[in-house]
């Protein structure tokens, strides 16, 4: 039946199914068509059988149950995590004309699926930290306790993890604020053991419970951010902080670093980069920022500045 229809009764089909009670008004200023075009196509789709629903009076409308065209579509948890962030992935790092079609993918996909599904979709859409496409190996994780967490977070639910660190295996009460992958898969979450937030690598989690208890999610926090933070100032980085200002803004400074070894913060005059490490990665962190088409300054260590002067005295020489 569907590929028979009509475009404007397809593009109608889209807006209706799955999405809710919808007025004649609202329908027809999202088709640009007239309220009396949306009520012969309202009318001409209950005569093709369609499960259209009524509701008339001053809070009716019409709607149209997910799956009008198809029946439900089903997925398993892997392939349902990878559609969610493979669309959302490049929807973060695409030209704009891209990233907007997978937006809409995500959209149609939506109009399919059945109703516990689509919730799911709907938390891992709100909870997965799009970031940037990582370039470190990807460490796998179980696909159930990525979407289970994904689902407490969108849904405020506070959980109980096991978690393997030190060799041996925790139990944690925590509130999860949101996922991101940057090779492992991440949770940052707010420890109530430590009393502090914590990032865990989702791969160690044995175990996921869930609680009667609840949680508010902070406003605007931006989950990628705090673990490439976390990540780039890690102890077993080396005991060095450099510290470079470049002149340049934060999207184009993005672009050419690896956001999961340096800490990027966008200040008065530019982007101040902030990397840790030894004495044996200096050489590294000259070689990045001489990568950089932009004036640098570099502001310490003493040490970041002597690599950075031999670097010179060889290009000098040769």
């Amino acid at each position: 039946m569907g590929s028979a229809l009509p475009k404007r009764l397809f593009d109608l089909v889209e807006e209706l199914q799955g999405r809710g009670l919808r007025t004649s008004a609202e329908l027809a200023r999202r088709l640009g068509v007239s309220e009396r075009t949306v009520r012969r196509d309202i009318g001409r789709l209950i005569e093709l059988d369609l499960p259209v629903e009524t509701q008339p009076g001053r809070n009716g409308g019409v709607s149209l149950p997910a799956g009008a065209l198809l029946p439900a579509v089903r997925f398993t948890d892997d392939e349902l995590l990878a559609l969610a962030t493979g669309l959302k992935a490049v929807a973060a790092d695409s030209d704009a004309a891209l990233g907007h079609a997978a937006n809409r993918a995500l959209e149609r996909l939506e109009t399919v699926l059945s109703p516990e599904t689509r919730g799911r979709v709907r938390a891992l859409q709100e909870t997965l930290s799009p970031g940037q496409l990582s370039p470190d190996p990807t460490v796998p994780a179980p696909s159930q306790h990525v979407i289970a967490l994904a689902e407490a977070s969108h849904r405020g639910d506070r959980v109980t993890i096991g978690y393997t660190a030190g060799g041996r295996v925790t139990e944690r009460k925590v509130d999860p604020y949101g996922l991101a992958k940057l090779g492992p898969w991440y949770v940052v979450a707010y420890c109530h053991l430590r009393q502090d937030l914590r990032t865990f690598r989702v791969d160690r989690i044995r175990r996921i419970a869930p609680t009667e208890e609840r949680f508010e999610r902070p406003q605007g926090f931006d989950v990628y951010r705090y673990v490439t933070d976390a990540i780039a100032m890690a102890p077993g980085h080396g005991d060095l902080i450099c510290r470079a200002l470049l002149s340049t803004d934060i999207q184009t400074a993005s672009r050419r670093l690896a956001m999961t070894t340096v800490l990027l913060e966008p200040v008065d005059e530019g982007v101040r980069l902030t990397v840790r490490t030894d004495e044996g990665g200096l050489d590294w962190v000259v070689h990045h920022l001489l990568r950089l088409r932009c004036e640098v300054r570099i502001e310490g260590p003493e040490q970041l500045k002597q690599a950075a002067k031999r670097m010179a005295a060889r290009l000098v020489a040769l």
